[in-house]
């Protein structure tokens, strides 16, 4: 029975849907500015022969983040008998695998610099305006403003008019925020947004504010089609609008070893029982390695790639809420 590690939604959801790393960097090009601008013009007017640059690129490189499973030759012997109460090498396993989709949940709520920068961006330095981190894909985001996101700070309330306002920013037509998520204590001032009736009798999904709902409170909420996730792990009085089609792990495996998997088997009282937490192509297992001075085995569980958002200003958050307007 886990009694240590809590909610982990963001990285579920991350990891569920992974893309592939390719090379030893990737680069996205970003149109920063239009081109020479058109003209009307009539017979023999002379037209526009020069060009505009309008295009750079964001570099990224890829981190690496191992997680080590270790146990004695001793405690493998003595679990290999009749008097077995479990499978010592597979709750092992199992353990390490979530203690290590928690930590990396930690990273994915940071900003990159940890380990003298060698881990993987999140979203602390990725959804920001230059506040936390001046560059964004090695290029500066004074210079490039779509490089940077919407950060709006709430001065201390949340109310449905700064979320559509939060919408409109990072919003064009189709092109708009498919995913909500917020910490407990914020999901719950969002809750207190809707009207007494809603809270106590609605159960419905379109589009507007909407949840489902029990004669007590909400199970789930959802705004604009959108469902308001919740992570215990987001900071507290961050309420993130994100679009997930510009924002993504691309995931590198490690050069040998196989797929492993946090999703619980043996453990229970935790979030990894649900399938969301099986990601496919996010962990790489090296196999136990034997030691040659102890009788002893270790191994690691390693996570290549990196947290990537090829269009920053499609992103969004509110910050600092502690109550509802």
């Amino acid at each position: 029975m886990d009694q240590v590690l809590r909610d982990n939604y963001f990285f579920g959801k991350l990891m569920s849907k992974t893309k592939k790393w390719n090379g030893s960097q990737m680069l996205f090009p970003i149109k920063y500015q239009k081109g020479v601008a058109s003209v009307a013009f009539n017979g023999y007017d002379l037209l526009p022969i020069t060009q505009q640059p309008v295009s750079v690129s964001m570099t990224f490189y890829p981190t690496f983040v191992a997680t080590n499973v270790s146990l004695a030759g001793s405690d493998l012997s003595i679990n290999d008998t009749p008097m077995q109460t479990l499978k010592l090498m597979a709750v092992t396993m199992e353990s390490r695998a979530q203690d290590a989709a928690d930590d990396i949940g930690n990273f994915l709520q940071g900003d990159g610099t940890s380990f003298g920068g060698k881990a993987p961006n999140g979203l602390a330095n990725t959804i920001d305006n230059g506040t936390v981190s001046a560059t964004y894909g090695g290029l500066t985001r004074a210079t490039y403003s779509g490089l940077n996101s919407t950060v709006t700070a709430s001065g201390g309330t949340i109310s449905l008019s700064k979320v559509r306002t939060l919408w409109n920013g990072i919003s064009d037509g189709p092109v708009k925020p498919d995913f909500i998520i917020t910490d407990y204590t914020t999901w719950g001032y969002f809750e207190q947004l809707q009207t007494p009736f809603q809270r106590n009798t609605s159960d419905f999904r379109g589009a507007g504010p909407s949840m489902s709902a029990s004669t007590s409170g909400y199970d789930s909420q959802y705004w604009d089609g959108m469902e308001i996730s919740r992570d215990k792990k987001i900071t507290t009085g961050y309420f993130y609008m994100m679009n997930l089609k510009y924002l993504e792990w691309y995931a590198l495996g490690w050069w040998e070893g196989e797929r492993v998997s946090p999703r619980a088997k043996d453990i229970e009282g935790n979030v990894y029982k649900d399938k969301l937490y099986a990601p496919s192509d996010a962990f790489t297992w090296t196999g136990m390695i034997r030691s040659y001075n102890q009788g002893t085995v270790n191994g690691f569980m390693i996570l290549g790639g990196q947290l990537i958002s090829t269009a920053p200003f499609r992103q969004a958050v509110l910050t600092g809420v502690t109550g509802v307007a």
